[in-house]
């Protein structure tokens, strides 16, 4: 039996080492690798799947790159098609495409132009996947995790139809049998039973063989050593070759393989490592911040603004800003499952994204305001939902009282446009005083800019020392500190809701542990307070406190005596003619090995959830009597099973949804939900555990994983009768409304386009605004999901004057003919597109 032998290295670019430590190794792998493929004593090797190997290593040595390029374009070196090899379920997929887009652009520079989907070690695979790769033209992946029992090949389909083939490496890619120093006929012996294994589960006529591992180099005359194993090989032939060939010499009927409509988080066969959808909060919240504020603010303005001639393009500051962003996607990176050190430059990576961000949403901000009279109000709404409700503006002049408002506050500093005028230096006499307000804004469209007056709300909160209301919802606040949600118009109520629990964990920062027996400690309420009052917005603040034992006692299997008193402060904010109820939660971490949650009860058992996906929804069926504590310990081997499930913004079940920003983890368990907020562990990785009895890396201490310190995190209640309707609710909660007021002289007046887009259905949804790749393109690109099972047949409407629009794929490569901008345009079920709108 034939079989295709791929060399590889799998290049985690920061992980037990910090990123210039492994580059430093890096470069040492690449020249050797360099030599033994010039020298023909290796056929090829593929470099993992990700660009930004070779960037790293050509930033050292650019002396290298024509030898690089000469490499690929023979077929020896392999490259692409990411730019990093990121978590499928922790970032947007926005962010996944634009991954993609960016690999593939620089892979095609160094020379290379064939890609399939390269998944080697990803903690299970998102259902979007096939999506994601078809719309770059890739139609095969190869796997690891996840995929469980099913075989080597199989379709592999997306909610909305989109198909790849899949190949699933059943044994791993990690293989470095050959790397030992074992002698050769003790090496065809291992190799021999490895095949034996894989063969058990193909259902190809030819196998797939990766040899290679985490951060391992080439090994030397490979082609001497697979001649002298073939000798001692029986029933098989090596043949060291491209992963496409093995590909492109597949012949297998397509009704001979399974075809999975799911996302792969089986674990029944390999580990997928669930722990890290809350390991290290922290990088989590900072980046579902900073992916929101730069993919569906800062540059969507941007582009708009640029593409209407209002402000000069800052395609290169977006792009730099985008690939800040992708660094910190790696697994190891946005997982928070590596050393402290790999963890604090995530932290400066994130900060300096939101500090590019800011920077293009105040320079447009201030051109837009600079455009209307002194004091007037601009709102700016990015959001896919047309818009009424409370907005906060702030002016150095006092709101008229005829103007109905609500003053929150006033601070000391530079005027925006003062600060950006590059011929001055802002001095101490340029400060003022600047006040916030809360207004009522009335129908701002979605996508659009407008000057607006504030309007008597037709709705308004109401106070009590201990519940708060309006039109739609009251909160009222249970003796225990529990709190229920009155649905006023469906006459519905949520009873016991929001319940703050601690319980102990023995895990890692790959697997929570819980321990047997423990029962969880639960936030002791103390009191209520009312902390702003108002007729359009008020909070209500509430006060506990918590014993949580201080560390675990992993000597006698228990959680310590010694406790730290933790003071916990949950504000509630409530708005006028919101169904919405936000929360802000806040405390002082001191201790060690722990798991934090606030438990939502509904009223029945949970069987089904649905939540948001990286495209669209997701429904996951759930049994709601399945406890991890009573399978714990698991056998050697095995990484049990939990009822935790990840999430992009949020989840929904029985007319309540939950919002979280950053928060992707949530646990069903009989009629509740739990979001978690805290996990605290201090080892990478455990030698064993009791739900996962293997190390899934070394054990090395992490201290920072404790996440001892202030944390503060921001949730949500929604009520809603679908699903969907929580799209608009999420948007609005992550903040989509940015407001000014004007600095023009009334004769400096200018008119802005005030519908930026226009889309003809509320079931289409704009995930992207950006420059197209074609720096000489005139026009932007849009990207819109059907979120309905139906076909949708739409057109759009723009005051920025576009002359028509094309289809293009993620490639942003033409697929249509071109359509006038009166044309309509038919989206099938759940379908993405990116639509490339023209100005001439």
């Amino acid at each position: 039996m034939e079989v295709i032998l791929f060399t590889h290295t799998h290049w985690d670019r920061e992980w037990y080492k910090p990123f210039q430590d492994y580059r430093i190794r890096l470069c040492e792998i690449m020249d050797s690798l360099i030599d033994e493929l010039v020298s023909n004593r290796m056929e090829n090797f593929y470099l993992d799947g990700q660009t930004i190997v070779l960037e790293d290593y050509l930033e050292l040595y650019p002396e290298k790159t024509a030898l690089i390029k000469n490499l690929i374009r023979d077929k020896k070196l392999f490259i692409g098609p990411w730019y990093v090899l990121a978590d499928e379920f922790l970032v947007s997929g926005e962010s996944l495409i634009r991954n993609l887009l960016t690999g593939i652009k620089q892979a095609k520079g160094y020379g290379c132009n064939d890609f399939f989907g390269y998944l080697p070690d990803s903690f299970g695979h998102n259902s979007e996947m096939p999506r994601i790769l078809s719309a770059f033209g890739i139609e095969r992946t190869l796997l690891w995790r996840g995929a469980g029992n099913k075989k080597s090949e199989f379709i592999w389909k997306s909610h909305d139809g989109s198909i790849v083939l899949a190949t699933y490496l059943v044994e791993g890619y990690f293989q470095d049998i050959l790397h030992s120093k074992l002698p050769v006929d003790s090496k065809a012996e291992k190799v021999r039973g490895l095949l034996n294994q894989i063969k058990s589960r193909t259902v190809a006529d030819k196998l797939l063989l990766p040899i290679g591992g985490d951060h391992l180099g080439t090994i030397p005359d490979m082609k001497q050593l697979i001649s002298e194993i073939n000798k001692m090989l029986s029933g098989y032939k090596i043949k060291q070759a491209g992963i496409d060939e093995y590909f492109n010499s597949l012949n297998i009927p397509r009704s001979e393989l399974e075809t999975v409509n799911a996302e792969l988080r089986d674990n029944s066969r390999n580990p997928v490592l669930p722990g890290t959808f809350s390991s290290r909060m922290y990088l989590k919240q900072m980046n579902a911040v900073s992916t929101w504020k730069l993919s569906r603010i800062a540059e969507p303005l941007q582009v708009f603004m640029q593409t209407a001639g209002l402000v000069k393009p800052k395609t290169n500051e977006l792009d730099y800003a985008w690939r800040l962003l992708l660094k910190n996607h790696p697994h190891d990176s946005i997982c928070g499952c590596s050393v402290d050190e790999v963890h604090e430059e995530n932290v400066s990576r994130f900060r300096q994204v939101d500090q590019i961000s800011n920077a293009l949403i105040d320079r447009c901000m201030n051109q837009l305001s600079g455009m209307i009279p002194q004091n007037k109000i601009i709102v700016c709404n990015l959001s896919n939902y047309d818009y009424s409700g409370i907005i906060s503006v702030k002016t150095f002049g006092k709101l008229p009282e005829s103007v109905p408002h609500q003053f929150i506050g006033s601070a000391v500093e530079f005027p925006r446009e003062i600060m950006l005028d590059t011929q001055k230096t802002p001095i101490c006499e340029d400060m003022r005083e600047f006040r916030e307000y809360l207004v009522y804004a009335e129908n701002i469209p979605a996508f659009s800019v407008k000057t607006i007056l504030p309007v008597a709300c037709p709705d308004s909160v109401e106070v009590q020392s201990d519940r708060i209301s309006n039109s739609f919802v009251e909160i009222s606040i249970n003796p225990d500190g529990s709190i229920n949600l009155k649905d006023l118009q469906n006459y519905k109520t949520f009873n016991n809701l929001h319940m703050i629990t601690d319980r102990a964990d023995q895990g890692d920062t790959y697997n929570y542990s819980p321990l047997a027996g423990d029962k969880p400690v639960k936030a002791e309420f103390i009191n209520s307070e009312i902390t702003e009052t108002g007729l359009l917005r008020c909070k209500l603040k509430l006060l506990y406190r918590m014993q949580i034992p201080a560390y675990f006692d992993f000597e006698n299997n228990s959680r310590s005596r010694e406790c730290r008193e933790t003071e916990i402060t949950t504000e509630i904010v409530l708005t006028a003619g919101s169904k919405r109820v936000e929360y802000i939660t806040s405390w002082e971490n001191q201790s060690e090995n722990h798991i934090m949650q606030v438990k939502f009860n509904f009223p029945d058992k949970i069987t089904q959830t649905v939540s948001e996906n990286t495209f669209g929804l997701i429904t996951r069926e759930f049994d709601p009597d399945y406890r991890i504590e009573d399978f714990i310990p698991t056998d050697k081997g095995d990484e049990l099973k939990t009822n935790s499930a990840p999430m992009q913004r949020f989840v929904y079940s029985q007319g309540l949804g939950i919002i979280t920003e950053g928060l992707p983890e949530y646990v069903v368990s009989k009629n509740s939900i739990a979001i978690t907020i805290l996990r605290s562990t201090g080892k990478l990785s455990a030698i064993s555990l009791d739900t996962r009895n293997f190390p899934a890396g070394p054990a090395l201490d992490t201290p920072g994983a404790q996440c001892i310190g202030r944390h503060s995190v921001r949730y949500a209640l929604c009520l809603a009768d679908e699903p969907d309707e929580l799209f608009k609710h999420a948007d609005e909660f992550m903040g989509s409304i940015i407001t000014d007021t004007g600095h023009a002289l009334p004769e400096e007046k200018t008119v802005f386009p005030e519908n930026l887009i226009k889309i003809n259905n509320q079931n289409l949804l704009v995930y992207a605004v950006k420059s197209p790749e074609n720096r000489e393109a005139r026009g932007l690109i849009i990207r819109i999901l059907n979120i309905s099972p139906d076909e949708i047949n739409s057109g759009f409407n723009s005051d920025i004057g576009f002359s028509g629009f094309v289809e293009v794929n993620s490639l942003e490569i033409p697929v249509s003919e071109k359509y006038g901008m009166d044309e309509n345009v038919i989206f099938k079920p759940y379908e993405l597109k990116s639509l490339l709108f023209e100005k001439f």
